[in-house]
């Protein structure tokens, strides 16, 4: 736990374990713990599943999952969470879950460990599920805002309750599987931050991950909720992503180039696209966001390096524009947030995160220039939408340590 010091952790911890107590009985006692974090998305928005680059971070807002053999009970998962009390207890049995994936419309918390379960009887045989067990769910990841609560509650999941998982990549891609399963469309780079820990390069290509250490100095990050609730599952993600592939088919037979993935395509075959009027308008600007925000990346990259944050957050704000206009992914009442963050003195640089349609903006700017932004953003955007009074309306954000397991024969108490 040492990670975590300073961090809520310990008590998304506590509060999981007293869920447990009151669910399964004050004689209840977890023999592991999996902690996950959430993340930002710095840089790189909507490129991850079309092969490009990304940076992102792993926040220090957690979900934490206790869980507990359950010796001489039949193979089944029995599930409660902290959060969602009226979800009660629910028993699920790992042979009832082949082939299962969610039909509704929008997933609720125990679909995931369903998703997980089925995935892995299915693409993971020879990861096993640590069953019978009992789990308790807490964790303070803001559901709905872009941090990625889903992912790092597979990816705590995954941890509790399988054996043979033998590298950060299969880990990943069982956590996304649960993800789909549950109902929730998603690449890999949320779970990959959360697995990772601190700052990542991810590739969207190779699905590979190189770990950054950049200094901040006196900035912080800030994530702002515009009040306008998304989820992903419900967002224009899958359009997107239709949209995508419709595209690089187009580009392909135009170019008469095996092109791997959109990210791929440079800007002079941009151009020629263009000029070939191979493509829509509407794919037109797809395909510009990806090729442009894939050069904005590795220029941020580049400025990370040299801790030129007031570049970053000039790429930053450029990404968000992109995101608007082009990929068309964000939201009005986002936008005019976004707006009144640019012009508070201090700030460096602030987009629209996440899927899209609502949710966050992320902010970079001085630590010191935290309340200015506060007390601005609450006596105009938040004002105006009668949220001036609503508490956690502003998030600040610092690196987190990546998803770890604890375990009570590792001498380590839990309780």
């Amino acid at each position: 736990m040492e990670r975590f010091s300073g961090t809520s952790a310990s008590e998304s911890i506590r509060r999981a374990i007293a869920a447990g107590s009151d669910a399964f009985g004050h004689d209840w006692t977890p023999d592991r713990v999996a902690i996950a974090s959430g993340r930002i998305e710095l840089i790189g928005n909507h490129i991850d599943y079309n092969g490009g680059p990304v940076l992102a971070a792993a926040i220090d807002r957690f979900v934490a999952v206790a869980a507990s053999n359950d010796a001489g009970r039949a193979p089944t998962l029995r599930a409660t969470a902290a959060d969602v009390p009226g979800e009660g207890i629910a028993s699920l049995a790992a042979s009832d879950l082949a082939g299962w994936r969610n039909d509704a419309n929008a997933p609720r918390t125990f679909d995931y460990a369903r998703g997980l379960l089925a995935a892995m009887r299915e693409q993971e045989p020879a990861v096993s599920p640590r069953l019978p067990a009992s789990i308790a769910i807490a964790g303070d990841v803001p559901i709905g805002l872009g941090l990625s609560s889903s992912a790092a509650l597979c990816v705590a999941l995954a941890l509790a309750l399988t054996s043979g998982i033998d590298s950060d990549r299969q880990l990943v891609l069982l956590a996304q599987e649960a993800e789909h399963r549950a109902g929730t469309p998603c690449g890999t780079m949320d779970q990959s931050a959360s697995v990772a820990g601190g700052v990542i390069a991810f590739d969207g290509a190779a699905l590979e991950v190189e770990r950054l250490s950049p200094a901040l100095g006196d900035l912080v990050f800030v994530v702002a909720d515009s009040g306008v609730d998304r989820s992903l599952g419900a967002s224009s993600y899958p359009t997107r992503v239709a949209e995508s592939r419709e595209a690089l088919g187009l580009a392909r037979a135009a170019l008469g180039l095996p092109i791997p993935h959109l990210a791929a395509i440079t800007p002079e075959q941009l151009g020629a696209l263009d000029r070939m009027d191979a493509l829509t308008p509407l794919l037109l600007r797809r395909v510009r966001h990806v090729v442009e925000e894939t050069g904005r990346v590795a220029v941020a990259r580049e400025a990370l390096g040299r801790a030129d944050w007031q570049r970053f957050g000039t790429l930053m704000t450029a990404s968000g524009r992109s995101s608007a206009t082009l990929y068309e992914i964000s939201h009005p009442d986002v936008e005019s947030l976004v707006a009144e963050a640019l012009a508070v003195e201090g700030v460096l640089g602030a987009r629209m995160m996440g899927g899209g349609e609502g949710g966050t903006a992320l902010i970079l700017l001085h630590a010191g220039a935290v309340p200015s932004l506060e007390a601005t953003l609450r006596a105009g955007y938040y004002r105006e939408r009668d949220m001036e009074n609503r508490n956690g309306l502003l998030t600040r954000c610092a690196f987190a340590p990546g998803a770890t397991l604890i375990e009570r024969s590792a001498g380590v108490g839990l309780a």
